[in-house]
């Protein structure tokens, strides 16, 4: 089975469907990951009180440090290269480049089994890039036989009760846990904002549940997720 999981930014594969991963790869599955923006912004938006080294670091070093981590977690998860797409686009700038994104995903996606995005009504507006350029691409290909599996981080909004029938509580055992905060610490360049270190650590040790929904094409736009 082709598998292809779309990332709105570096990490967000860990955060959104790390704890599908491990097991998509011991079932011997073809994984892809489409990582859609570079991740360049990411001191810029934060809240927190930053060293004046990590707060004026520039945009292009901020990228190269999260390129290089998402290369680190392909070959941690004992993939191959060619298997990751890095579209590129610039952080927080994700919505300018929905058509784009459309055009260059179309071939990636247009063999596979199944594709896991980010919820519609997103509150991050690349998360929302993301689902718009997935479901863009899915949309004018008509991919009716292709699964949808929709995730959403809880700081960007919840599952809405219209698709409880689509929805599916996912355990995470103690073992998964541990190799998930392994796969955290690759994420060198996100240590470095002490108070979202401590909340990411915090979300991976402590969840117990994951939630995710499972829809097909001909049921886009009739829920508030999808």
């Amino acid at each position: 089975m082709k598998i292809v999981i779309f990332e709105p930014h570096p990490d967000d594969l860990l955060l959104g469907a790390g704890h599908f991963v491990f097991d998509w790869l011991k079932e011997g599955h073809d994984l892809h990951i489409i990582t859609i923006t570079d991740g360049s912004k990411c001191y810029e938006t934060s809240p927190e009180e930053l060293s004046d080294e990590i707060r004026f670091m520039s945009a292009d070093k901020v990228r190269e440090l999260r390129f290089q981590e998402s290369k680190k977690v392909i070959e941690f998860l004992g993939l191959s290269q060619m298997n990751h797409h890095y579209l590129d686009f610039k952080d927080a700038d994700g919505q300018k480049y929905v058509e784009e994104g459309i055009e260059r995903v179309k071939g990636i996606i247009k063999d596979a089994n199944r594709v896991v995005l980010p919820s519609k009504n997103n509150k991050h507006k690349d998360h929302q890039a993301a689902h718009d350029i997935c479901m863009g691409a899915a949309k004018e290909l008509n991919l009716k036989n292709l699964e949808y599996w929709v995730y959403f981080l809880p700081l960007y909004g919840v599952f809405n009760r219209d698709s409880e029938d689509k929805q599916i509580l996912i355990n995470i055992s103690k073992t998964l846990r541990s190799r998930l905060l392994e796969w955290l610490q690759i994420y060198e360049s996100q240590s470095l904002m002490p108070q979202f270190w401590k909340t990411l650590n915090r979300f991976i040790k402590y969840s117990r549940t994951r939630r995710i929904a499972i829809f097909e094409l001909k049921d886009y736009g009739k829920y508030y997720n999808f």
